[in-house]
């Protein structure tokens, strides 16, 4: 008999122990492969969103010294720019500098050759043909005199700097004069590398840019000539790995992945830096110890985890269900600029992260611009900056109708572009214009303006005069805190 309990005892025991490894086994593969998922997902959208933000950082740039040229453009065609009188360009031009850091240079010619240039350092050159220098051959003078639109170079050699960069230029017609005059901006590469190379998302990333002919830029070479070399001889085996893998075919411009570069993970992404050709690209390269964090430490911990989570399978389930609501419920606004996203967008209507103003800066019952209209609608703004973010329609009246920014009777799209800068500069803080984003998009036939703000990380304040008030969103409206309740929020 106690042979028997024995005997039964041990084969208990060993079904116990093979049901339990087996049950580990298949335990573990799930969580491996679950594990494998989390990694690629988390690590996809990490590096999306840091590729996101360093081109982003790129396009502001791009559009605030397009509009700053525009203004130059509105001074030279009401007659504020002259040649012969360089002490008033110099008035007037160099504090364009402080407005816009990128800028290294900036020149002025007119098709006889006569020529202004200012450096950031405030220094007044006058190149001459006897350096060599004749301002119509210079790659942004004759694209921008055949038309009034604004042009962006190829990457060249800057005649008097001696450096690397791209111009954007345009021409315009003095009121007393007949000949046209080009105004042209000098940005440097290197500076806008170094710009770019600050949204790197974590202490050992990396980020390169490279042209759309694969030349890799090196802003550390000494020759400013070879400072673009091609990517199949760059001595970098971090990048060498990054863009030999891309280039095998399995990658494309919009898909993350991962490769092993020495014994480490990283994950890599690609994406163009936009501009009217669409021929500088960067990539973002990411250990992935930077993203997960101590991860493999905790896999063997999620083993264990999931042996006790499937013991409660339903559970997890409703859990899981009830979160996936909460979070589409929060999902934040998208900032969808086609007719029929921006119509759907009407059709439900102002609340907590949408709100229509009729007009931007024009007072309906007297038919006068009036500063109150600027201010009603500079709130909301500053109350999305202050929650969580949101898109304020100019154009659109309470009840949904578009009846556009017509109405405001702006001379063009970019004196439109202008003055909503200029609003926002002096009633919420220039600082605060990387948190927003303005569009005139055309819907029905007219053009609204779309205005799609983030969730600020610092406090925004409203300036109206020398008061300053602090705004949040509170249902379709936005509220004016007092300074306790603001502190405490």
């Amino acid at each position: 008999m106690m042979k028997r309990k024995t005997i039964f005892s041990s084969r208990f025991s060993r079904d116990i122990v093979l049901t339990a490894l087996a049950f580990s086994v298949l335990a573990t593969g799930a969580v491996g492969y679950l594990v494998s998922q989390v990694r690629r997902d988390i690590s996809e959208k990490y590096i999306y969103e840091a590729a996101a933000r360093a081109a982003e950082e790129f396009g502001f740039m791009q559009e605030s010294v397009v509009d700053s040229l525009g203004l130059v453009r509105d001074w030279g065609e009401s007659g504020l720019l002259s040649l012969s009188k360089p002490n008033e360009l110099n008035k007037l031009l160099f504090p364009i500098f402080g407005r816009e850091p990128m800028l290294a240079g900036i020149s002025i010619a007119d098709s006889e050759g006569q020529s202004y240039f200012i450096q950031a350092d405030g220094t007044e050159r006058k190149p001459s043909e006897s350096d060599g220098f004749d301002p119509r051959l210079r790659p942004w003078f004759a694209p921008a005199l055949e038309s009034s639109s604004i042009y962006w170079t190829d990457q060249y050699l800057f005649h008097t700097l001696r450096q690397l960069g791209v111009t954007v230029s345009t021409s315009f017609v003095p009121p007393k004069g007949k000949q046209k005059l080009v105004v042209a901006f000098d940005v440097l590469l290197p500076d806008l590398y170094r710009k770019i190379k600050e949204k790197a998302p974590s202490e050992n990333s990396d980020i390169f840019i490279f042209r759309h002919d694969e030349l890799l830029f090196l802003p550390e070479a000494r020759d400013a000539s070879s400072r673009f070399i091609p990517l199949g001889s760059v001595t970098n085996g971090l990048i060498s790995d990054a863009h030999a893998f891309w280039g095998r075919g399995r990658g494309s411009s919009d898909e993350v992945f991962s490769f092993i570069h020495q014994g480490t993970v990283w994950w890599c992404g690609f994406q163009s830096l936009g501009g009217p050709r669409q021929n500088v690209w960067m990539g973002v390269m990411v250990p992935e110890s930077d993203i997960m964090g101590d991860i493999g430490r905790r896999r063997l911990l999620l083993v264990f985890g999931l042996l006790i989570v499937l013991s409660s399978v339903g559970g997890a389930a409703w859990l899981s269900h009830r979160y996936s609501r909460a979070v589409g419920a929060m999902k934040p606004v998208s900032a969808d600029r086609s007719e029929a996203g921006v119509l759907a967008l009407i059709a439900k209507g102002e609340n907590r992260s949408v709100e229509f103003k009729s007009t931007m800066r024009m007072n309906l019952h007297t038919q006068k611009p009036g500063k109150e209209i600027e201010i009603a609608w500079l709130k909301g703004v500053a109350g999305f900056l202050n929650t969580d973010g949101g898109t304020l329609l100019l154009g659109v009246t309470d009840e949904g109708e578009v009846t556009g920014l017509e109405r405001d009777v702006f001379e063009n799209e970019d004196k439109c572009r202008l003055h909503f800068k200029n609003l926002v500069a002096a009633h919420i803080g220039a600082e605060m214009s990387k948190y927003i984003r303005f569009f005139l998009v055309p819907v029905a036939g007219k053009t609204i303006g779309m205005v799609h703000c983030s969730r600020s990380a610092e406090p925004v304040f409203l300036k109206n005069g020398n008061k300053e008030a602090f705004y949040i969103r509170n249902g379709p409206s936005s509220d004016e805190l007092p300074v306790s309740k603001a502190l405490n929020y």
